[in-house]
């Protein structure tokens, strides 16, 4: 009778494993490339990075997640009751002993994540058995369709294409539903997405965020930088001149704060955006890849063109 069991056993966990088709994953990270195949689903993944958490989260894959780690913004109340099952590792990155505490076979968050540093290099992570993951949202050419392609890929990682590919039609949906709302021949608003700094302005340039002021109707002044973010002067701040500026709140330095720096500062007090009071508030993990870019988009466009959606 045992070995009967233990045949069937046997028998349903090649099932098992044969069930699942593997993946191959590709990304680039600090100037190489790697290519990482899965041969299994995870079981005790770790995210290091606000957005990773909520893109699981959204994808219902709480039960796979072994500990996370650095909240940009409040968990979106949706997500906050499955949120609060897994264990927070720290507020920032945790240490490696920490974050091998938890027996992680699977990690991902920022670059600067997986470094020597945090919890470490690519290789080390490989030679420990746990996988890592740069998703590609998060490089310098990022759009929205690229926040779409890595909802799909952590989907066949973890063997949920499908929950993957609907929740992506549904974002598709809402987003479209925001967008149809402002007219096509409706005069275009110029944005300076402002992050912090004081010498200089530490602005968004390409990659999603500016992809996703884009797909809010504006026209981001910096966008032709090809970077994610960078400092530029003040100088070139005041010469574009913006109509709506865009305050990237999270951290120490409160949104009301940074508005009134705008409105001291010599070199911005006389822009347009800032003398009629334009400014529009949105949160750093709605600029961040993930399930949040519906809410950055709804925001943005109603604090681009409030008017329209006033009637």
């Amino acid at each position: 009778m045992k070995k009967t069991l233990s045949l069937i056993f046997c028998l349903l966990f090649s099932i098992l494993v044969l069930a699942y088709e593997p993946v191959t994953v590709n990304f680039t990270h600090q100037g190489k490339d790697y290519e990482i195949t899965y041969t299994k689903s995870p079981e005790r993944a770790v995210t290091l990075s606000h957005f990773t958490t909520e893109m699981f989260l959204a994808l219902n894959l709480e039960e796979k997640m072994a500990g996370t780690a650095w909240a940009d913004n409040e968990i979106l109340p949706e997500l906050k009751t499955a949120y609060d099952k897994i264990p927070i590792l720290s507020d920032r990155y945790p240490s490696k002993e920490i974050f091998l505490s938890v027996n992680p076979d699977f990690v991902t968050g920022w670059h600067s994540a997986l470094t020597d540093k945090n919890v470490g290099s690519v290789e080390t992570l490989i030679q420990m058995d746990i996988k890592p993951l740069i998703i590609k949202s998060v490089e310098p050419d990022a759009t929205l369709e690229t926040v779409y392609e890595d909802f799909i890929t952590i989907g066949k990682i973890f063997d949920i294409e499908d929950r993957a590919q609907k929740l992506v039609k549904s974002m598709q949906n809402e987003i479209n539903d925001v967008r149809k709302k402002v007219p096509s021949n409706v005069k275009k608003v110029k944005v300076l997405a402002y992050d912090s700094g004081k010498d200089s302005a530490f602005v968004v340039c390409s990659g999603l965020g500016g992809s996703l002021i884009q797909e809010a109707g504006g026209i981001n002044i910096f966008g032709n930088i090809q970077k994610a973010y960078a400092n530029v002067s003040w100088e070139k701040v005041a010469q574009s001149n913006p109509d709506i500026v865009l305050i990237v709140d999270y951290g120490s330095t409160t949104y009301e704060q940074k508005v009134q720096f705008l409105k001291e500062n010599p070199a911005t007090k006389d822009l347009n955006a800032v003398k009629n009071n334009k400014f529009v508030k949105i949160g750093l993990a709605d600029l961040s890849p993930g399930i949040r870019n519906i809410n950055a988009i709804t925001t943005m466009t109603k604090g681009f063109y409030p008017e329209i959606f006033k009637k």
